[in-house]
């Protein structure tokens, strides 16, 4: 079986292998990304998105995560560390909200958090790695 992409640009009978008019998925699909916005609106009136961003690096020494909510104050935010390792970040409106599994080698009782501009900082220090006990060993014999 194979899908032949078909909207309102090209036909099932024109289809041209050779083209350079690549397909666009996102225009086939009806509810994507306006109307499933309203959707969202119309099971919550109050609700307004927060355009944000998240980042996730890892140093030698822990584990660190950006988030940037521009329009809100520090006592806005809220960090908090569930159950299961989870670490929730959100906001007091309600209007951001995002959850993150912290990984094992996480040192959870060492969390800190710090926002400035805007961007809230979370670092989670890293359980330092047990290096291998390995030692040399001399060989003995003859030539």
């Amino acid at each position: 079986m194979s899908i032949i992409p078909i909207n309102e640009r090209r036909s099932s009978s024109d289809f041209d292998p050779w083209s350079l008019d690549l397909w666009e998925p996102f225009l086939d699909f009806p509810l994507f990304p306006s109307s499933l916005s309203n959707v969202f609106h119309q099971l919550n009136p109050g609700f307004s998105a927060v355009n944000s961003r998240l980042d996730w690096s890892e140093t030698r020494n822990a584990h660190v995560l950006k988030a940037a909510l521009p329009a809100f104050a520090n006592e806005d935010v809220l960090v908090e560390l569930q159950e299961e390792r989870v670490l929730q970040i959100s906001t007091d409106s309600g209007s951001f909200m995002t959850k993150v599994k912290l990984p094992e080698n996480a040192k959870i009782e060492e969390l800190k958090a710090f926002m400035s501009n805007g961007v809230v900082t979370v670092t989670v220090p890293k359980v330092e790695a047990r290096t291998p006990n390995v030692r040399a060993i001399e060989i003995s014999g003859e030539d």
